[in-house]
């Protein structure tokens, strides 16, 4: 299946889009990509702090969001991200040349407050997960 670009799912625009692309979307879940690259948002050094992995898992929700609002005829919306419980960092960074595939999986919530399961997995180890809680706003972004 092929799914739209991520600028077109995220109310916000480059450089602060931090994943690639959707690879993969169903009721209640969402998966999605980065390639880190040398070019990539918050490299320094060849690696990125693993602490960034919570907005890859805020961004991956959001293209989910942006997926609902498109098969529903509207747009992107807003998001806000209120925090994380449960968040496991097993490594202090990720690397220039990773590929990474992040998950998320809603498990509690309604169309604008919610909760969602989220790994950040290279070559089939979990590198970070956490019970992230989302918002959505009412306005879509502003031009």
């Amino acid at each position: 299946m092929t799914f739209p670009p991520v600028a077109e799912l995220l109310p916000h625009g480059p450089p602060m889009i931090l994943i690639d692309e959707v690879v993969d979307a169903s009721e209640g879940r969402v998966a999605a990509r980065v390639v880190l690259r040398p070019t990539s948002p918050f490299v320094e050094g060849d690696r990125v702090p693993a602490i960034v992995a919570i907005e890859y898992m805020a961004q991956t929700i959001g293209a989910y969001a942006g997926l609902r609002a498109r098969a529903a005829g509207g747009a992107p919306r807003i998001g806000f991200l209120l925090g994380t419980r449960e968040l496991s960092l097993e490594v202090d960074a990720f690397e220039v040349g990773d590929e990474l595939r992040i998950e998320a999986r809603h498990v509690w919530g309604d169309e604008r407050i919610g909760s969602f399961q989220c790994e950040v997995v290279r070559a089939g180890r979990t590198l970070a997960s956490a019970l992230v809680n989302v918002y959505e706003g009412d306005e879509e972004p502003q031009p």
